[in-house]
């Protein structure tokens, strides 16, 4: 698999190489290469926490009041602060948004607001048909998937004697996250249409495909999300210092092995993926559960946020 998408089945060859011709294929590599690429419209609450986040003076309260501008986005931060998996050491209900916010940290703040924001741009898209339906199977993908990335998180630990280098909460935000270049590039599909090109759906696709990973890369650089986020949505390696022993882009390609593997994909015979022991065991755990366990675990790691 050339990248870590959420459309689980490879490229037809033929059609991916007829795409790379299409003057959409050369306008839209010309927009990633000069940085002109359109971000995902994320609501102004976020904007400003995103801004606020970078001040030294900002403070907790500073962050809270930005974050009440917007009560859905309030909602998720709630119950993300009052849940096992983003506060599995809390003590007592966390019934106002400082709090919640103190809890939560701001890092893990911007990520639970950017993930429910980009899963609500999907769900309600405005594009075409065809592009609908894309992003929309784009939302429920990266929700599977990034429990799954949870999921794998959780079960190394229990198989490890020291503290892991990866959070389990952190690893649902990367999974979220990973194909968030998608609406844009599906944005740039889309005046390329309006301004009266045309392009069949099918080869317009496989565009996405070759591009998600350096739109996701781009929007996510221009967000100051970190080199983890990145790593995993591009699926590529970016660390230049000594690793360690599991990394997120680790338990991205566990998860994504996990899901293909459960989804009986064909192209698993094709997928490697580098493990330690602890992680072989989670893999070989995860992989034997039947069918319904292994859904409501999922479940449960999904319900834990309003995502």
């Amino acid at each position: 698999m050339d990248h870590l998408s959420f459309f689980w089945v490879s490229p037809d060859r033929d059609k991916y190489l007829r795409s790379l011709e299409t003057e959409f294929y050369k306008r839209a590599v010309e927009t990633v290469r000069v940085n002109r690429l359109s971000l995902p419209p994320l609501p102004d609450a976020i904007l400003s926490i995103q801004h606020a986040s970078k001040q030294p003076e900002t403070t907790m309260r500073d962050i809270a009041n930005l974050l009440m501008e917007d009560p859905s986005l309030c909602g998720a931060v709630l119950k993300a602060a009052n849940s096992a998996l983003f506060a599995p050491r809390a003590t007592g209900q966390c019934k106002d948004v400082q709090t919640a916010v103190s809890r939560l940290g701001v890092d893990r703040v911007l990520g639970i607001i950017t993930a429910a924001a980009i899963h609500q741009l999907k769900s309600d898209a405005t594009f075409s048909r065809d592009c609908n339906a894309l992003l929309k199977q784009s939302a429920q993908k990266s929700r599977e998937f990034a429990a799954a990335m949870a999921l794998v998180t959780q079960t190394i630990r229990h198989y490890c004697d020291e503290p892991l280098s990866v959070e389990p909460e952190k690893a649902l935000i990367v999974g979220l996250l990973a194909d968030i270049g998608l609406y844009s590039v599906i944005g740039e599909f889309q005046r390329f249409i309006h301004e009266g090109h045309y392009l069949q759906f099918d080869i317009a696709e496989q565009v996405f495909f070759a591009l998600a990973g350096d739109c996701s890369r781009l929007v996510l650089k221009q967000w100051a999300f970190d080199r983890d986020f990145i790593e995993v949505a591009i699926n590529n390696k970016l660390y230049t210092k000594p690793r360690p022993d599991i990394t997120y882009l680790d338990v991205a390609r566990m998860a994504n092995h996990l899901l293909m593997f459960r989804n009986h994909d064909d192209a698993i015979e094709e997928h490697e993926v580098e493990m330690t022991a602890p992680g072989a065991e989670a893999l070989y755990e995860l992989s034997n559960l039947d069918d319904r366990e292994f859904s409501r675990q999922l479940n449960r790691v999904i319900d834990a946020t309003s995502i």
